[in-house]
């Protein structure tokens, strides 16, 4: 077996991806607004990697430590169900 064939068949396994927010869908910034209202930067091409994943069959779960209202309505919007923050 090729090893490209050997990464397909195991790559074929995979059910779920869990990433955390911060660095991972975000730039890495924790942004204020002038009422404290904090607000992060997301990247349009995760949100079509965390699509074309679920289109694939797998599921994807986000953990972090913070609880924003930004994430959660990103991740409702993208159809995550797993979402485990604070």
């Amino acid at each position: 077996m090729h090893s490209n064939e050997k990464v397909s068949e195991i790559a074929k396994k995979i059910k779920l991806l869990i990433v955390d927010v911060d660095g991972v869908l975000t730039d890495g910034g924790i942004y204020f607004d002038d009422n404290g209202v904090e607000q992060k930067k997301f990247d349009s091409q995760d949100g079509l990697g965390i699509k074309l994943l679920q289109l694939s069959g797998i599921e994807v779960a986000v953990i972090t430590a913070r609880s924003t209202k930004s994430v959660a309505h990103r991740l409702k919007g993208l159809g995550v169900e797993h979402y485990y923050h604070g």
